[in-house]
C-alpha cells in the first residue's frame, strides 16, 4: 500500500522562510555537493565542550518520554557539557507530530531537527528545506560513520546526498498475526498452520468462552497499533498474494500495486466473510490505538493483527496483572500467497536538520555523541548510579519505586534521537517487563519466513511524478472503497470496477511514474 503522501504546500511556505533567513543563520551548513579532502576530528563532542552553549530545538513524537523531573535536567546539562548543545525538546500531541512540525517551521518557530519519513525527506531536500549532511558527517560525525550500519545510510542517501541520520530498524518483519496461546491451551487447540486452521480458531474464540466468564463477549480478531483495514492487509496479504502488500511484477513486465492483483479480491472477500460471521471486533474501523489496547487489556481479543509491539504497551502490560499467563505469539500461516512476510529495509525514517537553524554543527555534535556507548546510554537511560544500575547480561535496572515498570523511571529517552542496534547488547536493555517483552517479540517475529520486495532498494521521488498532485486523492479513493466493500455497501464482486475507476482518475499515470523510476534504478 502506498505510504501517506503529503502535498508541497507546507514546503513552499517553508522555502520562503528559509530563503529569507538563511543568510542570518550562524550555521555554515553542509556544502552540496560534498567537498573532498577534509578529515573528521577524533572527537566531535570534545570540540563542542569548550564553546558557549548553543540552543537547538528538536521535535519528539512520543510525549511519554517527557517526565519533567530533575533527572532530565541533569541529563540535559551533561549533554551540554559534552557537546555544546543546549538541547530543547518539544513534544507533540499523539498523532499530531507531522502537523506540529509543519506549523513550527511555517510560523518561523525555532526548530533545528525532527524525524521524517524517507519519502518526506526527499521532498524536503528537493524543495530546499533540509540540509545534505555529507560535510557535517565528515567534520563532526566520526562515531556516526563508524557505528551506524552502512545499509541504513544507503537508505537515506539520495543523489549522493545523505538526507538524515537513519533510525536503524530493530525488527525485520514488524507486522504479524499474534494469537493468544493461553486461550488455545484452555480450549485444547493447537497453533494453526493454514488459513483453514485459523478459521477454526476464530470460531472457537468467538463461541468457546475463552475468557471463562460465561458470556459471549470475546472477539476472535482485532487490529492493533492504530491500524484498521490497512493492518489486516499487512498481516494477511502474505497468505493470499504473491508479493503480500508490496508491488508485484505483472506479465507485461511492469510492477503494479497489490490492489490490482486478482488475489486481492479473494482476500477482501475473506475479510467480508469474517466480518459477517462476527469474528472481527465491530468497532475496528473507527478504533484508535488506545481503544485497541483497551480491548486487549480487557481480555477480549483472541488474535490481533498488529506490529510486533502492538499487543504490549497498555495492553498485555495491563492484562498480565489479572491474567498472568496471557501470551500473544506471532505466527505465519500457509495459504495461496507467498507465505512470507515482507522484510523491512535497514531504515524507514531519519532525523533531518533544517536549513533554517541556529547551528547545524552543534546538532551534528549532539547526534554524534549519541553514537558512542557513553552517549547512547546517557540519552537512553540517564545517569548511571542515579537513574539506573547495570545488571547481568548488560541489562539496565532503573532506580525507581517499581524497577520493573518503565513508566516509573524518572528519566527515559527524552533526548534520544540516534538509534543503533549495538552488537552484543539487547535492543531493549532495561530489566523491565516491557523491554523483556519487546526483545521476546523481536526474536519471535524475526524468525518468521520473509522475503525482500522487488523494489526494496529503490528510493522513489514521487515529487517528480506527473501524478504527484493526485496521490492524495488516489489514496483516499482506495481507503473509501475498501471501507464500503468491508461494510457490505459495495459487493466485493465489484472490485474490478473500483480498480478501473482508480486507474482512470490517475492510478495508471502513477503506475507509469513509479515504473519509470523503478526502471531507471535498475540501470
Amino acid at each position: 500500500m502506498e505510504q501517506k503522501r503529503r502535498g508541497r504546500l507546507w514546503l513552499s511556505v517553508l522555502l520562503v522562510s528559509v530563503m529569507a533567513t538563511s543568510s542570518a543563520c550562524s550555521s555554515s551548513g553542509a556544502k552540496d555537493p560534498k567537498s573532498a579532502g577534509e578529515k573528521a576530528p577524533a572527537s566531535s563532542a570534545a570540540a563542542g565542550a569548550s564553546q558557549t552553549p548553543v540552543k537547538v530545538v528538536g521535535l519528539n513524537c512520543n510525549a511519554t518520554f517527557d517526565r519533567k523531573t530533575p533527572e532530565e535536567k541533569h541529563v540535559h546539562d551533561i549533554i551540554q557539557e559534552k557537546t555544546g548543545a543546549d538541547v530543547n525538546i518539544v513534544f507533540s500531541e499523539a498523532g499530531q507530530c507531522v502537523t506540529k512540525r509543519n506549523l513550527m517551521l511555517s510560523s518561523g518557530e525555532q526548530l533545528e531537527f525532527a524525524e521524517m519519513s524517507i519519502a518526506d525527506a526527499i521532498q524536503a531536500y528537493n524543495d530546499g528545506v533540509i540540509l545534505s549532511l555529507n560535510d557535517l558527517l565528515d567534520k563532526y560525525g566520526p562515531n556516526l560513520k563508524k557505528n551506524v550500519v552502512p545499509a541504513a545510510f544507503e537508505r537515506v542517501t539520495y543523489k549522493n546526498q545523505i538526507l538524515g541520520i537513519p533510525i536503524e530498524t530493530p525488527v525485520i518483519t514488524p507486522n504479524a498475526l499474534q494469537i493468544r496461546t493461553d486461550w488455545l491451551a484452555k480450549l485444547n487447540l493447537t497453533m494453526p498452520k493454514t488459513i483453514d486452521d485459523y478459521e477454526k480458531i476464530l470460531e472457537a474464540f468467538k463461541t468457546g468462552d475463552p475468557d471463562g466468564n460465561g458470556k459471549a463477549d470475546t472477539y476472535a480478531l482485532s487490529t492493533g497499533s492504530g491500524g484498521n483495514i490497512d493492518m489486516l492487509e499487512y498481516v494477511f496479504a502474505p497468505f493470499f498474494m504473491p508479493a503480500a502488500t508490496e508491488w508485484w511484477k505483472d506479465t507485461d513486465g511492469k510492477i503494479k500495486p497489490p490492489e490490482l492483483h486478482p488475489s486481492y479480491k479473494e482476500m477482501m472477500a475473506k475479510f467480508v466473510e469474517w466480518q459477517k460471521k462476527g469474528y472481527i471486533w465491530p468497532d475496528m474501523l473507527l478504533s484508535t490505538a488506545p481503544k485497541q489496547q483497551e480491548l486487549i487489556a480487557q481480555n477480549k481479543a483472541g488474535t490481533v493483527a498488529a506490529t510486533f509491539s502492538g499487543t504490549i504497551i497498555n495492553a498485555v502490560e495491563v492484562l498480565r496483572k489479572t491474567v498472568p499467563d496471557v501470551q500473544y505469539v506471532p505466527v505465519a500461516l500457509e495459504g495461496k500467497g507467498i507465505n512470507k512476510l515482507p522484510a523491512s529495509p535497514a531504515a524507514t525514517s531519519a532525523w533531518v536538520i533544517f536549513k533554517k537553524n541556529a547551528s547545524s554543527e552543534t546538532v551534528m555534535k549532539y547526534f554524534d555523541y549519541q553514537a558512542t556507548p557513553e552517549g547512547s546510554d546517557l540519552v537512553y537511560f540517564g545517569v548511571e548510579g542515579e537513574n539506573y544500575n547495570r545488571g547481568t547480561n548488560n541489562t539496565v535496572e532503573f532506580i525507581a519505586e517499581d524497577k520493573s515498570d518503565l513508566s516509573k523511571a524518572k528519566y527515559y529517552a527524552k533526548y534520544k534521537t540516534v538509534f543503533i542496534n549495538w552488537p552484543g547488547s539487547p535492543v531493549w536493555a532495561a530489566n523491565t517487563w516491557t523491554h523483556q517483552e519487546y526483545n521476546l517479540k523481536r526474536e519471535q517475529v524475526n524468525k518468521l519466513p520473509r522475503f525482500e520486495p522487488i523494489d526494496a532498494k529503490v528510493l522513489y521521488d514521487n515529487s517528480k511524478w506527473k501524478s504527484f498532485s493526485k496521490l492524495t486523492d488516489l489514496k483516499t479513493y482506495w481507503k473509501e472503497q475498501k471501507v464500503k466493500v468491508f461494510n457490505g455497501e459495495i459487493p466485493v464482486e465489484n472490485w474490478d470496477s473500483i480498480v478501473k475507476k482508480w486507474l482512470e482518475i490517475g492510478g495508471q499515470q502513477m503506475i507509469d511514474d513509479r515504473n519509470e523510476q523503478f526502471a531507471a534504478a535498475a540501470k
